[in-house]
């Protein structure tokens, strides 16, 4: 699992012929039906939570673009009944379909699990996740044993607000008042 990456997500079925409805989670949500094949997980056994679940390796055989999304019949898919096991599962790809960045660049899933302390060297905790907003991205940082406490913070992901990442250490640098939640 982890030389694959979470790039959509399976939301319902969609008429009576193995179509389903899908979420896009990439920049360029048409970018998903390049990268093959898919493997199709469900949440909980992403998650680590002991549940044992079938991992099904797909591919779109077609696809269309309507109003609320995309839809997709998936190979080795033919009717309603069986594609209404997928609901919920995530479509996960190889990592090596992903481009390369620049140095300022970075995917999300990189900086979920990186410590963040502040410039003046105060622990806030661990990203948790990223989030999108309108105005720009959300870390949200959730505090652990070795944070100043064990608040949760929200905080932007911004040049100002961000003035350093280091990857190969998992560490992130914040221009960051701890008391603002």
């Amino acid at each position: 699992m982890a030389d694959r990456i979470v790039v959509g997500k399976v939301r319902s079925p969609y008429g009576i012929r193995g179509w389903v409805w899908m979420d896009s989670f990439t920049d360029n949500p048409a970018s998903v039906f390049e990268w093959l094949p898919w493997i199709l997980t469900r949440e909980a056994d992403r998650l680590g939570r002991g549940i044992a679940v079938e991992q099904i390796e797909t591919a779109p055989e077609i696809w269309r673009v309507r109003n609320k999304g995309y839809v997709v019949k998936l190979v080795g898919f033919s009717d309603r009944a069986s594609v209404e096991a997928l609901v919920n599962c995530l479509i996960e790809v190889g990592k090596s379909h992903l481009p390369q960045l620049s140095c300022d660049e970075f995917y999300w899933r990189d900086l979920e699990g990186c410590r963040v302390e502040t410039v003046n060297k105060r622990v806030l905790g661990v990203v948790k996740q990223v989030i999108q907003t309108g105005a720009n991205d959300v870390l949200v940082v959730r505090g652990d044993t070795d944070s100043i406490d064990q608040k949760e913070r929200l905080v932007p992901f911004t040049r100002k607000t961000v003035p350093n990442i280091d990857l190969p250490k998992r560490l992130i640098r914040v221009d960051w008042d701890p008391d603002f939640l």
